[in-house]
């Protein structure tokens, strides 16, 4: 997917309070976006660093390397191994704190939010409400959404109102605690989309409420058939033993199948297969929204499937 500063910030902002970015990683955004978001303080340049960490088991006795001037940039020597030395261009050596607060703004102003995000529990902002009147709220940090009485506490910000949290991943147990509690979560990257204008990312509101998914999935394995939402989709004999691992996983306790397990299929890279067993689903008159709901990627971990082992039905 294309890179965005947008999104690299609201990945580094998981880290909480120590969230920064180095200047090796904001040097390829440098530009007019990258100069709003300094204006608008979603970055806040620090003083550059000025020592770096010296080398793996060195017997120097440094608590550090000082970083010194040299020739057009900069070196961090190491005082016993000159093939140990780190050289440093200027923008190496900047250092962008990230302002939470105010990347929490400039998220819900890519979901078309106007106003300001209102603070409704710890490192959790209320983006706004979509004209079906959904609670819209976000998370920069897994570890919000995971403390006791957070679930109460939104119910109360919503005041009555359904609930969309747009968030990191989340671990599993925290996850299935939200959506027993009716709550739709959200991987923020996973909406947060390029676009060529304003901050170079934006949210399709449409996004944030939940796609409706039929009550059963059926599979009739003989056939390579799956039945969903009223319609029928027979799966090639290539893709469908794809399909068989992620219902395979939706069926036992760990629901996510890795990209190797996937691949144990065939010799492709899963992501191929899966935007193959995708485009089926499209193919049969789904849309790309409802195939990713259905067919869902788990960021670094893998794949599941978008519906609960009780909803499914598996036929010879």
């Amino acid at each position: 997917m294309t890179k965005t500063i947008l999104r690299l910030l609201t990945r580094l902002s998981e880290a909480g309070d120590d969230a920064i970015l180095p200047g090796e990683l904001a040097a390829p955004f440098f530009g007019p976006v990258f100069d709003r978001l300094l204006a608008k303080r979603v970055l806040v340049e620090q003083a550059p660093l000025a020592d770096w960490d010296v080398c793996d088991a060195c017997e120097c006795g440094l608590p550090c390397r000082p970083i010194r001037k040299a020739g057009d940039g900069y070196r961090a020597e190491c005082p016993l191994d000159r093939r140990q030395d780190i050289e440093f261009t200027e923008d190496d050596l900047r250092v962008f704190r990230i302002g939470s607060e105010a990347l929490a703004s400039v998220i819900g102003l890519a979901a078309g939010f106007q106003a300001a995000p209102k603070l409704a529990a710890g490192k959790v902002w209320r983006l706004g409400d979509t004209s079906s009147g959904r609670a819209v709220f976000l998370a920069l940090e897994p570890a919000a959404l995971t403390c006791d009485g957070i679930i109460a506490t939104l119910r109360q910000a919503a005041q009555g109102s359904d609930i969309t949290i747009l968030a990191p991943e989340l671990p599993a147990e925290a996850a299935r605690r939200h959506h027993d509690a009716g709550v739709h979560l959200i991987e923020t990257l996973a909406v947060l989309m390029p676009v060529s204008d304003g901050l170079g990312a934006a949210i399709d509101v449409a996004a944030l409420a939940p796609i409706p998914l039929s009550s059963v999935l059926r599979v009739r394995r003989t056939a390579a058939e799956v039945q969903w939402d009223g319609r029928s989709v027979i799966l090639s004999r290539q893709i469908f033993p794809v399909f068989e691992r992620l219902l395979e996983k939706a069926l036992s306790r760990d629901q996510v199948a890795s990209g190797s397990h996937v691949e144990g299929t065939t010799a492709r890279e899963a992501k191929d297969l899966i935007r193959e067993l995708r485009d089926a689903f499209k193919a049969a008159g789904f849309t790309d929204a409802e195939s990713k709901a259905l067919v869902v990627t788990v960021r670094n971990r893998g794949y599941r499937l978008g519906i609960p082992a009780f909803e499914i039905a598996v036929e010879a």
